[in-house]
């Protein structure tokens, strides 16, 4: 199930005392039972060998240029490249199978989803859109990497079809297209966020040295969104924290440290800042999505918090994804139910004609797989996260993700 939630939230939401999350729910579904009898003879030998379970499986996903699941009237488009010359990347099939799963789980018999599986060029991708426009499609999902939005508008020409690229905020996007993927530095800001709102007020900010300019100002308008002025923000490798008097009296009490990367001179950085006594006891070290599972490992980082976007263990959605294409769903697979939970929200709540650009835009936004989700002006998304500790090499839920803004 997706929602339109009601409820606007201030940034202090993330406040333990004062939050009222509940738990993921975003399918309704019926019991699925059934019945076997003991098997008899032929079907004790018919078990299948691990190998063939696998080639069964992998033939029963064999990638088709186009391919259509469900019988909706409201058709969906995904234009993928699973049939690069390189070969299908795990993103891509993710993306793919877990728009497929939701079909099933939440599209309710009204929608249709139409796959245009292309090898990623151009040409292809351009034709593929203009298929979908032929078809009707009321949304289309771009998951190609590397080709131009405008590419997709092309090819759709007069159609208005609204456009979800699934890509971060900072790509290039003409107007009218909506990104829909979370980065590292909306992962900064949400947990810049959690930790100003637990009553850290006095904060570092330490960049990786390969930070953009555009992640930079990102950055800078999403901190500032949320009233916070960090104390300093420097690159790690470059910035050194001695222990002179001017830096004394610029870094005292700092109770946050935000480190936006984890393989550089970060676990430095940390250890001079500790050493010299500019952290409180009680200190928050906010990690991002950015950072490797190596980090984890760490044991400077040990107890750090750190905000994730995703689909979270135990969920309906991630054990059906389990159960069909036995494997984990990653954060890229509930990107891609997403999309088709959005349509189906949409379509449930206001019929067929819901799906445009002013419907996507609602404030209130919408619950998802990968939490709550909702579209700026410009069509950047912002989308809640659950906070996760880091606890014996890896990673363990603190809070969940807030299911309203």
């Amino acid at each position: 199930m997706i929602d339109m939630p009601h409820v606007v939230v201030s940034p202090a939401r993330r406040v333990s005392s004062c939050r009222q999350w509940l738990a993921l729910g975003v399918l309704a579904l019926g019991v699925l039972a059934g019945c076997q009898g003991a098997p008899t003879a032929p079907e004790v030998l018919d078990v299948e060998s691990p190998q063939a379970r696998h080639a069964r499986r992998a033939s029963e996903h064999a990638v088709k240029s186009q391919e259509a699941f469900g019988t909706g009237a409201t058709r969906v488009g995904l234009i993928t490249a699973l049939m690069a010359p390189s070969g299908e990347t795990v993103r891509e099939r993710d993306i793919r199978d877990g728009a497929s799963l939701a079909v099933d789980e939440v599209g309710g018999g009204q929608l249709s989803l139409l796959v245009e599986n292309t090898d990623g060029s151009p040409q292809q991708v351009q034709d593929a859109a203009k298929r979908l426009a032929g078809q009707n499609a009321a949304l289309i999902a771009l998951s190609v990497a590397d080709v131009p939005v405008s590419t997709v508008r092309q090819g759709l020409g007069s159609a208005r079809a609204p456009l979800l690229a699934l890509r971060g905020n900072g790509a290039e996007r003409p107007a009218g297209t909506f990104a829909f993927v979370s980065d590292r530095i909306d992962s900064a800001v949400e947990g810049a966020s959690y930790a100003f709102a637990s009553g850290r007020k006095r904060l570092i900010v330490l960049l990786p040295s390969d930070v953009s300019a555009a992640e930079r100002q990102r950055l800078d308008r999403g901190l500032a969104g949320y009233g916070i002025k960090p104390a300093l923000v420097a690159v790690t490798g470059i910035t050194t924290f001695s222990g002179d008097a001017a830096a004394k009296a610029k870094l005292k009490d700092i109770d946050a440290v935000l480190l936006i990367g984890s393989e550089g001179g970060e676990v430095g950085s940390l250890s001079q800042l500790k050493a010299n006594g500019y952290l409180k006891p009680n200190a928050m070290v906010v990690g991002t999505s950015g950072w490797t599972n190596a980090a984890y490992k760490r044991p400077e980082f040990s107890g750090s918090h750190l905000c994730l976007f995703g689909p979270e263990n135990g969920s309906r959605m991630t054990s059906r994804f389990l159960d069909r294409y036995e494997r984990a769903a990653s954060a890229d697979a509930a990107y891609g139910f997403d999309v088709i939970a959005l349509a189906a929200g949409l379509v449930r709540s206001q019929g067929e004609g819901a799906i445009n650009q002013e419907s996507i835009r609602a404030p209130n936004g919408f619950v998802g797989a990968a939490a709550t989700f909702r579209f700026t002006k410009d069509g950047s998304v912002e989308r809640t996260c659950a906070i996760y500790q880091v606890t014996a090499g890896s990673v363990k839920l603190l809070d969940p993700a807030p299911r309203s803004f």
